[in-house]
């Protein structure tokens, strides 16, 4: 389900909308590992991001650009339940199924989606999850035991990885970029499994700042790390 009202105003309080906005700060960690920042699509590097290309399943396919949610993170409805746990970056994903039942799809953990505009940052994955996409076209398995929408909104609910730039608003516009190989994310990755952020503001904010520590500082800090395993 989507995130409620309350939860977005909590971050907003506790960071304010500009929460992507270079805070005059270098951000860097004090145990880090070089200059994270310089790795495409990352921090001020805004070139394509570099990875393994995501794709989808047989009889599943994207139908048009990838739209920002509104303030609470909804789409249009019909939508299938969020994918990730952040809070500033959030997009509506439109999907069609044409392989006449319910698919499985998974999202894993490092897939990016890429801003049209240098004015919104990029988004990034922290969690693997794995939705299911019902039929558009017919067929069994539809929404309310049996309709088929044209087509289904996915909400994209991702972290921000671009802290000079915007958060989303439905005015973004983004694309679907690759599972990235940045090289020190997988070390959060590994610090976040079994850990449960969703709906928490104040464990979104640890994992954000976390992020930033990689995207725009030296790498995570011993805080960083800290504030991940109390988590």
């Amino acid at each position: 389900m989507a995130k409620a009202r309350w939860t977005w105003l909590l971050v907003a309080a506790l960071v304010g909308l500009g929460a992507c906005k270079d805070d005059g700060s270098d951000g860097e960690g004090t145990d880090g590992g070089g200059d994270s920042g310089a790795q495409p699509g990352f921090g001020k590097d805004r070139r394509q991001p570099k990875g393994t290309p995501f794709s989808l399943p047989a009889g599943v396919q994207v139908s048009g650009a990838i739209v920002g949610a509104d303030d609470d993170g909804n789409c249009p409805q019909p939508q299938t339940q969020d994918v990730g746990s952040g809070l500033w970056v959030r997009g509506c994903l439109k999907l069609t199924n044409t392989s006449g039942g319910p698919v499985q799809v998974t999202f894993p953990q490092g897939l990016v989606i890429v801003s049209t505009s240098e004015s919104y940052q990029n988004g990034l994955l922290v969690e693997r999850v794995v939705i299911t996409v019902p039929p558009t076209s017919g067929g069994p398995g539809g929404l309310d035991g049996g309709s088929n929408p044209e087509t289904v909104n996915v909400p994209l609910h991702f972290y921000c990885i671009n802290k000079a730039s915007d958060p989303s608003d439905p005015s973004a516009r983004y694309e679907l970029g690759p599972i990235t190989d940045h090289p020190q994310m997988r070390e959060l990755y590994t610090l976040l499994q079994g850990k449960d952020v969703y709906d928490d503001g104040t464990k979104v904010e640890v994992v954000q700042e976390a992020i930033y520590s990689i995207t725009d500082g030296s790498g995570l800090t011993a805080d960083d790390r800290e504030g991940i395993r109390d988590l």
